[in-house]
């Protein structure tokens, strides 16, 4: 099963999506999706590798292209648009100064004088697109 993926290019604003999974259309069709994607070049690499291999590459594509894809669309500017750029979460985390592994030294609030304060940032989710937030 393939999970869409809304992807959005910044600059210009064009939308597309990329899919997450295993491509069932291409072992029902070939290469013909790359086609109907406008993914020109896997088309042609999926049409020779198939003369090549009598069809049996179709079983790997299966597995292949739809990671191929998000990657070839990830190349020419595109980005997930399930987030939004420049936001940031910050959160610290103290860690200890010692090669004492055990989780509860981490924890404990005394001697801080051997603790050093580790930044760790995520991108926060939004449910709009990026482009629905400028209006």
């Amino acid at each position: 099963m393939a999970y869409a993926i809304k992807m959005i290019q910044p600059t210009s604003r064009k939308r597309d999506t990329g899919y997450s999974g295993v491509a069932w259309t291409c072992l029902f069709f070939g290469p013909f999706p790359a086609l109907y994607r406008g993914h020109i070049f896997g088309f042609i690499g999926m049409t020779i590798v198939n003369f090549a291999t009598l069809g049996l590459s179709t079983f790997v594509f299966i597995f292949v292209y739809n990671a191929w894809h998000y990657h070839s669309l990830l190349s020419r500017g595109f980005h997930p648009a399930g987030h939004q750029f420049g936001k940031v979460r910050e959160n610290i985390v103290e860690v200890t100064a010692d090669n004492n592994n055990s989780p509860e030294d981490i924890f404990e609030m005394e001697d801080l004088r051997q603790r050093r304060r580790i930044m760790l940032a995520s991108p926060e989710l939004s449910e709009n697109l990026i482009d629905d937030n400028l209006r």
